[in-house]
């Protein structure tokens, strides 16, 4: 990744230096940005996937799981304002545990995100200044980590929850692949008809779970 990075802004150094003054509209960019990541799950849906008879931890519930985001974007600039493009990402949260025997509430987990999307976006000119809009569809894997517990509730003959019995506790790892929707808003300032600067802010929506993570970083785009 660090070779990547530097490739990445060799290749801008070298078109700072080419200051080209063209109205020429040029075809393709190359847009990177190191920045916030966060999953908004348990933000938006406190508990999200647990019974209420789990305990949880309060460090975790209702809250926001922070991390960082390394993105690249290749775009296709069409001449009615359009862009086409496609996007990379890795991405990673850090947060506290969340077992039910509360064992290991002092710990922290990583959890990590590889993004693909194909994205559809329009660019609104002024000047040097530029907004941009986008949707389209992603690909999405997910990787955690964690501590499960054979968890067994007990009912009395009313049928209400008089204990809960939780089993040892015992590594797994879960991989998921979704399939689901971006949404794109970016601001950008072009120095030359090359080179430009700015913020990059976004949310992914996928289908089986709703609105799972968001990102905004600073931008850097080449254009040629």
């Amino acid at each position: 990744m660090k070779k990547i990075l530097i490739i990445i802004f060799t290749l801008f150094s070298f078109y700072i230096k080419a200051e080209s003054q063209s109205d020429t509209l040029l075809r393709l960019s190359l847009t990177t940005g190191v920045g916030y990541f966060g999953d908004v799950t348990q933000f938006l849906d406190p508990g999200f996937n647990e019974p209420d008879y789990i305990k949880i931890n309060p460090d975790v519930l209702g809250k926001i799981y922070h991390g960082k985001n390394v993105w690249i974007r290749l775009g296709y600039h069409m001449k009615t304002g359009f862009i086409t493009s496609l996007y990379y990402s890795i991405a990673s949260t850090r947060y506290k545990f969340n077992d039910p025997a509360a064992l290991y509430w002092d710990e922290y987990l990583t959890d990590t995100y590889s993004i693909i999307n194909l994205m559809f976006s329009k660019e609104l000119m002024r000047k040097k200044h530029c907004f941009s809009f986008g949707t389209g569809i992603l690909f999405r894997n997910f990787n955690h980590q964690d501590v499960d517990y054979q968890i067994i509730p007990v009912y009395n003959t009313n049928n209400e929850l008089i204990d809960v019995e939780i089993g040892l506790p015992y590594p797994y790892n879960l991989n998921l692949n979704d399939l689901g929707v971006v949404f794109d808003l970016e601001y950008y300032y072009k120095l030359n008809s090359r080179i430009a600067l700015g913020i990059s802010c976004s949310t992914n929506l996928i289908f089986d779970i709703g609105f799972e993570t968001m990102s905004i970083s600073p931008m850097i785009r080449c254009s040629f």
